[in-house]
């Protein structure tokens, strides 16, 4: 078995088009659009590009079975003081030699770099997407920008000497099982908001999109604890980036600020619909014919993932959480969505898992992220 580094345009192509091997007769992985999948790897729309990184393809009898992203994010090494390397995109066919092999590649990488701890797999520098491995619930599709793989990896994991990390969870809420509950919270939120002198609402992205992106920017950058060890400190162009990126895939009701009754942002929430529920049919390709159907499909998903909610210190524990919450659910059920999924909530969140938990929400899926000592 040869292990190569991803270096020419064909090899970038090969490292996409594993997926296709791999998950042929899997009805659950759902493809990313594959040309978009090639800028992401390049580092397009993410900073993988001025991290120092490489891409390696596991060859064997002429056939790739294997690749992995190793990559090394020094700003965020420098600002904790750490020297950690992330690995990224691991797919590969049983058998622990072909991810020794990956492996072996990416430690002597690191340690060319004075490396001492590897962690993964994660998403690329800044990503919500491809975090952890999962460890369960191998029989539902993933939601969009959450990670499918086979149940093998994390035994190739464990076998190479990798070690428990952290988890992240997805947790579900069913409009139907919710039913009482949110009539229940309905009458109580009010309340509270009157009590702690706050309100929610809709972002309205069309007529004031500086004074939104300001308003959660503000939040994130005093909401972020600065001990989350693989996290950086929130940028106002890494808001503007975030937005940018998913531009035209934002429904303004589902984007929801919390204020104080001085005009403060003080709480928000991201939430987009899961396009995955087309995408899973369009197997990566996105034609002429799969963007008409997309266009005419989109108003008819029936889940809805939250993937970043945020609430500055001074006003947790005072239900804005559950305001959110609440005003995300009624606003999706109004536009016909059935579920919203909240993911991915790190177990060290327990403030936001006990919000969540105590909202109606149930643990729905776990994605292990391992570490290791070189």
């Amino acid at each position: 078995m040869e292990i190569k580094e991803v270096i020419s345009e064909k090899d970038y192509k090969d490292f996409a088009d594993l997926v296709y091997k791999i998950y042929e007769k899997n009805k659950y992985y759902i493809y990313p659009l594959y040309d978009d999948y090639i800028e992401y790897i390049k580092g397009k729309n993410n900073r993988l590009a001025s991290c120092p990184h490489k891409l390696f393809l596991a060859i064997k009898n002429g056939e790739v079975v294997g690749r992995i992203l190793a990559y090394i994010d020094e700003e965020i090494n420098k600002f904790h003081n750490s020297k950690v390397g992330y690995i990224s995109q691991y797919e590969a066919f049983d058998g622990n030699e072909i991810s020794k092999g990956l492996l072996d590649a990416c430690v002597n990488f690191f340690k060319g770099h004075d490396i001492k701890n590897i962690r993964g797999p994660v998403s690329l520098p800044d990503g919500e997407d491809n975090r952890g491995f999962l460890i369960n619930a191998f029989d539902k599709y993933p939601s969009v920008m959450n990670v499918y793989n086979m149940d093998y990896y994390n035994k190739q994991f464990l076998a190479y000497g990798f070690e428990f990390y952290h988890d992240v969870f997805a947790y579900k809420a069913d409009k139907f099982e919710l039913a009482e509950k949110i009539e229940k919270l309905s009458g109580l939120i009010p309340q509270v908001q009157k009590r702690y002198s706050y309100y929610t609402k809709a972002v309205d992205l069309k007529n004031n999109l500086e004074g939104e992106l300001e308003a959660v920017y503000k939040i994130l950058k005093e909401a972020m604890p600065e001990s989350w060890e693989d996290f950086l400190p929130i940028t106002k162009d890494d808001v503007e980036g975030i937005f940018k990126q998913m531009q035209g895939l934002v429904i303004e009701d589902l984007v929801v600020i919390a204020w104080n009754n001085e005009n403060r942002p003080i709480g928000f929430a991201l939430s987009l619909p899961d396009y995955n529920e087309i995408l899973k049919n369009f197997k990566g390709k996105l034609g002429l014919i799969n963007k008409i159907k997309f266009l005419f499909l989109k108003n008819k998903i029936q889940r809805v993932r939250m993937f970043v909610l945020m609430v500055i210190p001074e006003y947790r524990n005072k239900g804005v959480t559950s305001s959110i919450y609440l005003h995300v659910f009624k606003n999706a059920v109004k536009k016909g969505y059935t579920i919203l999924e909240g993911s991915t909530i790190w177990d060290f969140n327990k403030p936001m898992i006990n919000d969540i938990e105590k909202f109606g929400a149930k643990k729905d899926k776990t994605y292990r992220i391992y570490q290791k000592n070189i």
